[in-house]
């Protein structure tokens, strides 16, 4: 029997093998992206793999044999992608034992491999980028064989790895034809591939040039290896010649003469390669909306997956406009992925715990919500502390104050009103303030907090109506100033609670006249403790309320509206008062005070009441006729309460500011400016992480934005610099832009890494895009707010610039590890199912398209480049990904699959380097929330959000841009997007879906990577 299935399989495949006729047509393969039907399935990248895998369901096999089979074929069609040179995650459903198990083959680094592996020990700098990637100290001792061999007898149907192997044997030694995508990845490649002769051999022309699609590609040395492991099992490829050829390969690197780069020999042994094994664990499990997911746990990040839905569960994304639900979508994948980078890594080498069980609690979910706002971040954001639901899952969960700078807080403990002036009947019960009123009308009690003023403010607190009943008002004011009457201020907007109503009002005073209802809502009211969070953010205002021990409800405002009566700064003041008398009085309590300052200042200046000629306040000021006339010719003063620099004609006449403001690291600088003479070469700067003046317009350090008075409009008259270690300042970024005669805005934020900027005319409504956008890391801070002026050039005559309502504001720190470029790593899907319900969703992978770019000499396969992204620039030691000798390298491999009530209902993964995770996470989204088919969630546009950009910046695929949703997330929700430049997408899903009418749906690609292909035994 073992012989009739051997025989089954290789005829079918000679049947589908194209005729030497068709050798030059761009696909001769006949692809389908859809198939349904009855039986087992198959999804993978290409119609060889999915017909072997098939061939093997057809002879008897399990989905289990015949994933295998077709990962074999996949390795031989599409080898820039995964094979035997690397690792990879298998999970596997086993329909008899109801397990969702995982086989972790990821690509283990040497015994060897340290924190120093890429550095060079002549600087002590990080080796480049070529360098780290094409050499043999960043290969993984390869998992694929040993993975095979171990899934085949632990959960295969009993048919022999020989037999499983023999559809790829015949498709490597008989050869097949490339297609558009094979050649693609050969021509990006092609230069570094062209440095190893092996590899050139089997890939390119002689002249290293690429052959066209429909070449007939043979691999004799391939079938070989794999006729030794069909054979002879894994053994024969983790000890004997193949693993002396790999640690060869590995150790002195066959390249060409001369080669472009420096190509690091590794130090492996070939006790590294026959020690490997496979971790095997059980698949970590979610539920989201009844259904249950099961990812792949570290040394991979399916934990992401689910930690992001798990975070997508406290929003209705079926009850909102889509791209409101998108939103969401991307702000959950953004804040597991900053979890990810902050706590995954491989726990078969990280000495202590990971934690897992916290990042998937969804009390922790609830609390990283809180960190989710209406709004995009406009920067990397930082991780949140899983630990202590790490200890305690179900651990409460306490509100948190909004992201800002606490400028107020309260919790009694001390026993007195700490911080606030208070008056009438104001006391501590019980470690939470209480304020009483008596019965008589207008008794009162009030407390000013001693906070500075400031402009936009949240309060965070909780309360409790001690008595209902009684026309009892408990009134908390934000943007308030002084006490006008008994209970409300001159000038403040309140949230009013009633506690002889189900109403809660929003109210007003302005100018000292009375209080002023801007709405009235309904409340249950209740003697229990209650959550208040209310903000006042330019003229919006807007409040929420839930019962304490409830989650927050985060979607929804109890709420909110526009008013702009009250402008300016103010603080927090605390009111009770009886509005008419009555039998008794009564008191409210409340507790766990905050107030946040959601755009803290740090320094501003606006001249107004300033006459002619003063000094700029608040600066130190210098200016003169270059460095050897200081004092004379130019100047820096107060013209029509504006702020002026100006410039005499000589070359490098000016004048500086340096602001006495604090130092910070990040920070966003609002200012109006007016070219006041244009024509010329003179140029405006303003820097931000400034330090000391170095030539008599630029610092040592720092970044700036110069405005020029040119207006020669072929050149870039504002322009992003960078200036370091005293240097001439560097053009980041520029762009051309029409100067009006009279005033513009300016603003220029640097957070983090990253540096944006924009202007408009005054009076115009401030556009949504950043005119100038950068990521940088050569200058950390902190540092000073600088102005600079010169006249570059010289002039026939002098001129001016002026400036006006100059802001700086003290952005907290907003950092987050970055991946540039890991979209371009390539892995490989497939997703395969049989008749008897197993499921098998398999990812593996070379990191790079083409690994480290060595084909083993004599053995047909490529080499992995697994651990070329562990350097101490992306993990330090002790980070759970930091690098390390045997480590597995934190992966985004993510073979997913879903059941409900113990029944399954998809099975799916992608290839895609960091863009895996939320390739995976859209996809289910898109089905479970959206309601799409499978083939429709697989084909719709990809948005791509991992925390990767130091912008905040998202990656989308062009296709999205065409879409209202496109224009909607930016202009409702702040989100800025990179538009993705691979022309291959983002991701290749290969998924299977289990219909309600009992059919089973294999999908694939349509387009991406060229189309992948669907089969269904039965169709």
């Amino acid at each position: 029997m073992r012989k009739f299935r051997c025989l089954a399989i290789a005829t079918a495949l000679l049947l589908a093998a194209p005729s030497p006729a068709t050798a030059q047509a761009p696909d001769p393969y006949s692809r389908q992206p859809t198939a349904t039907g009855h039986g087992g399935a198959a999804a993978t990248e290409h119609p060889l793999a999915t017909q072997a895998a098939i061939d093997v369901l057809n002879a008897g096999g399990n989905a289990v044999d015949a994933a295998v089979a077709a990962s074999a074929v996949q390795s031989v069609v599409r080898p820039f992608s995964g094979g035997i040179g690397g690792g990879g995650y298998m999970q596997v459903y086993d329909k008899e034992t109801g397990k969702f198990t995982v086989l972790d083959h990821r690509s283990t680094a040497a015994s060897s491999f340290d924190d120093q592996s890429f550095i060079d020990p002549a600087t002590g700098v990080l080796y480049d980028e070529d360098t780290v990637t094409n050499s043999g100290v960043g290969v993984g001792m390869p998992g694929v064989v040993k993975a095979w061999e171990q899934a085949v007898h632990a959960y295969g149907s009993g048919m022999s790895l020989n037999a499983i192997l023999q559809p790829a044997i015949q498709v490597a030694t008989k050869g097949f034809y490339s297609d558009a995508n094979l050649v693609r990845e050969i021509t990006e490649n092609a230069a570094r591939f062209c440095v190893f002769p092996e590899t050139t051999r089997l890939y390119l022309n002689p002249d290293c040039t690429v052959p066209p699609a429909g070449t007939l590609i043979r691999n004799p040395d391939l079938a070989a290896t794999y006729d030794l492991i069909a054979k002879s099992g894994s053994d024969a490829f983790y000890k004997g010649a193949v693993a002396d050829a790999i640690v060869d390969t590995i150790n002195h690197p066959k390249t060409v003469a001369n080669p472009p780069f420096k190509i690091l020999p590794g130090s492996a042994t070939t006790a590294d390669l026959s020690g490997y094994t496979v971790k095997e664990y059980g698949a970590a499990t979610v539920d989201y909306r009844g259904y249950q997911v099961h990812v792949a746990p570290p040394s991979t990040s399916g934990v992401t997956v689910a930690q992001a839905l798990n975070i997508l569960e406290g929003y209705d994304l079926t009850g909102v406009p889509r791209e409101q639900a998108l939103h969401y979508y991307l702000e959950a994948s953004r804040r597991a992925f900053a979890d990810q980078q902050a706590y995954l890594g491989d726990p078969a080498t990280y000495p202590n715990p990971l934690p897992i069980a916290g990042l998937l609690s969804e009390r922790y979910a609830e609390q990283v919500r809180q960190r989710i706002t209406e709004t995009s971040p406009e920067g990397a954001v930082p991780p949140e502390d899983p630990w202590p639901f790490d200890a305690d899952p179900n651990r409460q969960v306490t509100p948190q104050p909004a992201t800002g700078k606490g400028v107020f807080a309260a919790d009694f403990s001390g026993g007195t009103w700490a911080g606030f002036a208070t008056e009438g009947a104001v006391e501590v019960r019980d470690n939470a303030g209480v304020m009483t009123v008596g019965p008589a009308a207008s008794s009162f009690a009030r407390a000013a907090s001693g906070m500075q003023p400031v402009a936009d403010s949240e309060l965070l607190t909780r309360f409790r109506i001690n008595d209902l009943g009684g026309d009892r008002r408990l009134r908390f004011w934000l943007r308030a100033d002084t006490w006008n009457n008994s209970s409300s201020p001159v000038n403040g907007y309140a949230v009013e609670v009633n506690a002889a109503a189900d109403t809660v009002r929003l109210i007003r005073t302005r100018d000292g006249n009375a209080v002023h209802q801007l709405a009235s809502l309904p409340f249950t009211r209740s003697t229990g403790w209650q959550w208040l969070r209310f903000s006042v953010e330019g003229g919006a205002l807007k409040f929420r309320i839930w019962a304490d021990g409830q989650s927050e409800p985060r979607q929804s405002w109890t709420g909110q509206l526009q008013d702009t009566s009250v402008t300016g700064k103010g603080k927090l003041l605390i009111s009770a008062i009886k509005l008419t008398g009555g039998a008794a009085g009564g008191a409210f309590s409340v507790d766990d005070l905050k107030v946040t300052d959601l755009h803290p200042v740090a320094f501003n200046a606006d001249f107004t009441g300033l006459p002619d000629g003063a000094s700029w306040s608040g600066f130190t000021t210098q200016f003169g006729n270059g460095a050897s006339k200081p004092g004379v010719g130019a100047a820096i003063d107060v013209q029509s309460e504006t702020g002026r620099l100006y410039l005499d004609k000589p070359q490098f006449s000016y004048a500086r500011a340096e602001a006495r403001a604090p130092q910070l690291t990040d920070s966003e600088l609002l200012v109006k400016f007016r070219v006041t003479d244009p024509g010329g070469d003179r140029r405006l700067r303003f820097w931000l992480r400034g330090d000391a003046w170095n030539t008599l317009v630029t610092p040592s350090h720092g970044y700036g934005i110069e405005i020029k008075s040119t207006t020669d409009t072929s050149v870039d008259n504002i322009r992003l610099l960078r200036v370091r270690q005293g240097n001439a300042a560097f053009a980041l970024a520029g762009v051309k832009r029409t100067m009006p005669a009279g005033w513009q805005w300016l603003r220029f934020r640097v957070t983090g890494e990253g540096l944006k900027a924009r202007v408009w005319t005054d009076g115009e409504q401030e556009p949504q895009d950043w005119q100038l956008q950068k990521a940088d890391a050569e200058i950390p801070g902190p540092g000073k707010l600088l102005i600079s002026a010169t006249e570059s050039t010289g002039a026939a005559a002098g001129g001016a610039f002026h400036i006006d309502d100059l802001t700086l504001f003290d952005h907290a720190a907003v950092t987050g590890k970055t991946s540039p470029g890991d979209e371009k790593k390539s892995t490989i899907h497939l997703t395969v199912a049989d008749k008897d319900g197993n499921i098998v969703s398999y990812t593996h992978t070379l990191s790079a398209i083409g690994g480290n770019g060595m084909v083993v000499p004599g053995r047909g396969f490529l080499l992995n480049n697994e651990v070329s992204g562990r350097t101490p620039d992306d993990a330090p030691v002790g980070h759970p990904n930091g690098p390390r000798g045997g480590m597995r390298p934190l992966s985004t491999q993510s073979p997913t699959i879903i059941t409900k009530d113990g029944k399954p209902v998809m099975a799916l993964g992608s290839p895609g380097g960091g863009t895996i995770v939320s390739t995976v996470l859209q996809v289910i989204v898109n089905s479970l929330d959206f309601g799409m088919t499978l083939p429709q969630a697989v084909a719709a546009p990809r948005l791509s959000q991992r925390n990767h950009s130091p912008l905040g910046n998202t990656m989308v695929e062009p296709e999205f841009t065409t879409t209202p949703e496109y224009t909607a997330l930016k202009t409702k929700h702040g989100h800025h997007f990179d538009v993705s430049a691979l022309t291959y997408g983002i991701g290749a899903v290969n998924a299977i879906a289990f219909l309600p009418t009992g059919e089973i749906q294999a999908v694939s690609e349509p387009v991406r990577r060229g189309g992948g292909s669907a089969m269904v035994q039965h169709p």
